[in-house]
């Protein structure tokens, strides 16, 4: 349970959030931490490429639990 609530949190939805906003706020994040945007500094891009990562996790599983 407290995993659903990290990941929304995260995600920044609410608990009502329907497919299509999770679709969309998914992909503002992408466009903001796409680790592609931080070539010229190799800290910048390593710390990208993790919280990419947590927000795919927290994307699919969203995803996978919603109705």
């Amino acid at each position: 349970m407290k995993k659903i609530v990290d990941y929304r949190k995260l995600l920044g939805v609410q608990e009502a959030a329907e497919l299509q906003e999770l679709k969309t706020v998914y992909r503002t994040l992408m466009k903001n931490w796409h680790p592609d945007k931080f070539q010229d500094n190799h800290e910048n891009k390593t710390e990208a490429e993790e919280k990419s990562k947590t927000i795919i996790e927290a994307y699919h599983f969203l995803v996978s639990i919603a109705p």
